[in-house]
């Protein structure tokens, strides 16, 4: 038996350790788990991709609802997850713990590293336009279409990297600044539902109540992730 998921990245570094606890107590059910941005999954589902479960932002969620393609009645919130900067390993942390030593270290750095496709890019693209500080930092920024920005610290591209706390984490090579100051932060928050389609809906239904469990809840902690109820 398996279980099909669409997930956004999010949840990639918690779930390094969360599958093999649910396939040790669930030998049976084997996850399957296709992990793209909130946007493409939307995007794959509404072009008719099978799957039985869906975990991503709360709008994308909210959307396949209200197009038929999730089950409202199964929709659980599952977590927030704050977006922070990370460095190479063993670099200097900037001071980001206010609004204005975070624009003074974003101008600073040689290249800033995001992503436009996932939830924390448009956010922090966003955010550029409210410092006043876009057209600056766009002319010398490391944008990726989607995956890990972190990747581009390693890589030599970039002196800071932009993205949800969790997924920097899935980066080998880097440390963690902090999060976004009060006033820039904007935590994305996760939901996930099972889908219209699903082949297996009651043991997708039994997942999604697993994933509310103390134990699961103590692991997206570890990550930097707030549950939500």
């Amino acid at each position: 038996m398996k279980l099909v998921i669409y997930s956004a990245l999010t949840l990639s570094a918690p779930f390094s350790l969360l599958t093999e606890q649910w396939q040790k107590q669930q030998p049976d059910t084997r996850l399957e788990i296709r992990w793209h941005p909130s946007t493409v999954i939307e995007k794959t589902l509404r072009q008719g991709e099978q799957a039985d479960l869906v975990i991503a932002t709360v709008a994308t969620v909210s959307n396949l609802i209200q197009s038929g393609l999730a089950d409202a009645g199964s929709r659980i919130e599952l977590v927030d997850s704050p977006i922070g900067i990370a460095v190479v390993e063993g670099a200097p942390k900037p001071d980001i713990s206010s609004r204005d030593r975070l624009v003074e270290s974003l101008l600073a750095a040689r290249s800033v590293a995001w992503s436009e496709a996932g939830a924390s890019g448009v956010w922090f693209s966003q955010l550029m336009k409210q410092l006043g500080i876009d057209q600056e930092l766009r002319s010398r920024g490391t944008v990726i279409p989607a995956g890990f920005t972190a990747e581009q610290l390693v890589k030599g591209n970039a002196d800071l990297a932009v993205q949800q706390i969790s997924e920097l984490l899935m980066v080998r090579g880097i440390d963690i600044a902090g999060p976004l100051p009060p006033g820039t932060q904007q935590p994305i928050s996760i939901s996930a539902a099972v889908l219209a389609r699903a082949e297996l809906p009651a043991r997708a239904g039994e997942f999604l109540a697993w994933l509310k469990q103390p134990q699961v809840t103590e692991i997206f902690t570890q990550f930097g992730l707030v549950r939500r109820d």
